[in-house]
């Protein structure tokens, strides 16, 4: 016996298929619109969680590109910087040969001597350049404040840190976009024991009194003194007779006077000399003020430089005077190549920076590419599969809507007089 079918049975089933018919329609319609597959996550939670991955991915690496070419901007600048560099200590190191010639008169190694002071004003300038964002090329973590500066006493001060920041290139992947100015100017080592000179930052004197950075005149006795340090103290007028500005040089670890240093008379422009070295002295220093003579295996350019003026300027013709010369040009010599080495070394790591950030940008941008590749096939559509299927449903919809008005007019009643 067959089933029968209630008038609210057919009609029911006919509204039902055509809903369903109406969503599908209205999906495809919204996803050719948006040109996208996924729409809300519950149209594929598989796809929208890895597209929501993709997502994360793609910005990722958009980050890392434009840490990459902020990183690469800086260290082309320092670069150049230090192209810079290397030409001031290219010229100081020819002026320094030039000063050696037999022939070379005083006058003459004073003129030397003046260029070679507006070039230690130039380097000077150049270890404190900043970058496009107003910040201390050369201070480390420290970037609002200048890395060196002149000290009034003579000498100078590094006033940076021996931070190096980093800039982030990839997940595991951390590059330094900085140096510090302490391990490329400061801690240049050569081949013979040095020495720098400051003053105390308590001294007092009206004038300041000033050290020259002083030169040495006898390696050998320096050496032997190496790698003790000495204090030059300045004591009360009455030490002496009759009063007068007088002072004391003590050996630093253990305050042992150095023979024959003990209250000696002070005129300003003197030169202090003891094991092997021969140092001036200018200004009024206050009974109190202080001076140091730090001995070291390391030789900045800056103090190098400064050296080598004083010595060329202040040096006669005579032939111990001429011995001392040749003596500090050699040494010169050797610490500016030394100088030019260090810059060089830093150079070729900022070389091998940009080589690693370059390298990583290209895997970032085909990573990007791969992943937009794969995220275009989970999300977009192919419009021309769309649109036939967006025409089958719509077809499917109109005969779902035809049949029912058919059917809905199947009714005893009409056939009733």
């Amino acid at each position: 016996m067959a089933d029968r079918l209630s008038s609210y049975q057919i009609s029911a089933s006919s509204l039902n298929n055509i809903l369903r018919f109406q969503a599908q329609v209205a999906k495809t319609s919204e996803q050719v619109s948006t040109g996208r597959k996924v729409v809300t996550p519950a149209d594929d939670p598989v796809a929208n969680s890895r597209i929501l991955q993709l997502d994360q991915e793609i910005a990722l690496g958009a980050q890392y590109e434009k840490n990459i070419d902020s990183l690469r901007g800086r260290l082309e600048y320092q670069e150049s910087i230090m192209v810079g560099m290397e030409t001031v200590l290219q010229r100081v190191r020819e002026l320094t040969v030039a000063a050696g010639n037999g022939t070379t008169t005083i006058a003459d190694r004073q003129a030397y001597a003046a260029e070679i002071k507006l070039r230690a004003d130039e380097f000077l300038q150049q270890v404190n350049s900043k970058d496009a964002s107003g910040e201390f090329l050369f201070s480390g973590f420290s970037g609002q404040t200048q890395a060196f500066v002149k000290n009034p006493g003579g000498g100078f001060t590094y006033q940076g840190d021996e931070g190096q920041r980093l800039i982030r290139i990839s997940n595991s992947n951390s590059v330094p976009v900085s140096d510090n100015g302490k391990d490329i100017f400061l801690d240049v080592p050569v081949k013979k024991p040095s020495f720098y000179t400051y003053a105390s930052e308590l001294n007092r004197g009206q004038p300041v009194g000033v050290i020259s950075q002083g030169i040495i005149a006898d390696q050998e006795a320096f050496s032997a003194f190496f790698p003790e340090d000495a204090i030059i103290t300045f004591n009360n007028e009455l030490d002496i007779e009759p009063p007068g500005p007088n002072f004391t040089v003590r050996q630093r670890s253990d305050g042992k006077v150095i023979e024959g240093l003990a209250n000696q008379a002070y005129f300003p422009g003197m030169q202090v000399g003891f094991a092997g070295l021969q140092i001036g002295v200018t200004g009024n220093p206050a009974p109190g003020d202080s001076f140091v003579v730090e001995s070291a295996k390391k030789q900045g350019p800056l103090y190098t430089m400064e050296r080598l003026v004083g010595g060329l300027m202040t040096l006669g013709d005579s032939a111990e005077d001429t011995a001392k010369v040749a003596t500090l040009l050699a040494d010169s010599l050797d610490n500016i190549d030394a100088a030019i080495e260090n810059v060089s070394i830093y150079r070729s790591k900022i070389g091998a920076r940009l080589n690693t950030a370059e390298t990583t940008k290209d895997i970032h941008m085909d990573l990007g590419l791969v992943a937009k590749d794969v995220r275009s096939n989970l999300a977009d559509i192919d419009y021309a599969e769309a649109v036939s299927r967006l025409q089958m449903e719509t077809l499917a919809l109109e005969a779902a809507q035809q049949t029912y008005v058919k059917v809905a007019s199947l009714t005893l009643f009409n056939f009733l007089r």
